[in-house]
């Protein structure tokens, strides 16, 4: 009888161990959203909300001076900006190369405009917050940019950086495959032929945000050409992106044209040729390794 006992015991306990090994599977949607978000280096507790109910998380808005009190903890409204401002992971937010030479036309300390600060959404609720702060003798606008989220009771940090553009240029927060991407596009045009557009890749690594790769979107110039003399070739580059889990797909377009000359002895305004070629910008450690070299510089000025 004892161990008849013994023996149902051991049954009991198996069958237990296979209910409990069944049971102790994740949700599928829980195991990917977890595999996608970054991990946060900086996280701020807010006040709590009503939930979206049925365990689902509540993406939130914060305003202007919110984020910046993420970014920066020691920020604070009243006393505005200051020159030696310190990030949530310790870092001086204006100290960096890429700000080197800007200046705050306002002075230091500084009121925060909520005009300066630049706020775009992206997929899961991620957000890139970009302060434009600091201005350049070349018209340029700089400070510091971070990609972040704000969900149920907390806002999360997952990586802090710098950038320097243009005015009127944008960043946005891209998946690509388990990686999430900050894309800056700038444009910069000293004149109808000596034109450029570009996008420049962020990835986000131990906790800073890190140009990785920049491709040119649009590209426009002029030179004599080397085939036609006396004549010069309008090069003109078009770039389509596409983001697949493998990599950034470029198909980049490069058509030459020879360009309107007034003496009709020489035989101007006319298309020569068109090129198309593709390439694949691969994640690699804390770089995008291009599949070849950009088309452009392959191009122009053979023609």
């Amino acid at each position: 009888m004892s161990r008849w006992r013994e023996f149902t015991g051991a049954l009991v306990v198996a069958f237990s161990l296979g209910g409990c090994g069944a049971a102790a599977e994740q949700p599928h949607l829980e195991v990917k959203a977890r595999r996608q978000t970054p991990i946060p280096v900086c996280t701020t507790q807010l006040a709590p909300v009503r939930s979206a109910g049925k365990g689902r998380a509540l993406v939130r808005s914060l305003d202007p001076e919110q984020w910046a009190s993420v970014l920066m903890p020691s920020f604070a409204e009243d006393k505005g900006l200051t020159a030696t401002e310190l990030d949530c992971t310790g870092h001086y937010v204006f100290a960096n190369e890429t700000l080197r030479g800007g200046i705050s036309p306002k002075g230091w300390p500084r009121a925060l405009d909520p005009d300066e600060v630049e706020i775009r959404s992206g997929p899961e609720g991620l957000r890139v917050v970009w302060l434009r702060v600091l201005k350049f003798e070349n018209g340029d606008e700089g400070g510091p940019v971070a990609l972040v989220r704000a969900v149920d009771d907390r806002a999360e940090v997952y990586g802090i950086g710098s950038f320097r553009a243009p005015a009127k240029s944008k960043l946005d927060p891209v998946r690509l495959g388990d990686d999430n991407l900050v894309v800056g596009e700038t444009k910069n045009c000293p004149e109808p032929d000596d034109c450029r557009r570009q996008a420049h890749f962020f990835l986000v690594r131990r906790g800073r945000l890190i140009e990785a790769a920049t491709a040119d979107l649009d590209r426009v110039t002029v030179v004599p050409s080397v085939t036609e003399r006396g004549n010069y070739a309008r090069y003109v580059l078009r770039t389509d992106v596409t983001y697949k889990p493998e990599g950034i797909q470029l198909l980049e377009q490069v058509k030459v044209r020879i360009i309107h000359y007034e003496s009709k002895n020489r035989d101007s305004d006319r298309d020569l040729r068109k090129v198309e070629f593709g390439r694949l910008l691969r994640v690699e450690r804390d770089t995008l390794f291009s599949s070849n070299d950009p088309l452009w510089e392959r191009v122009v000025g053979q023609d």
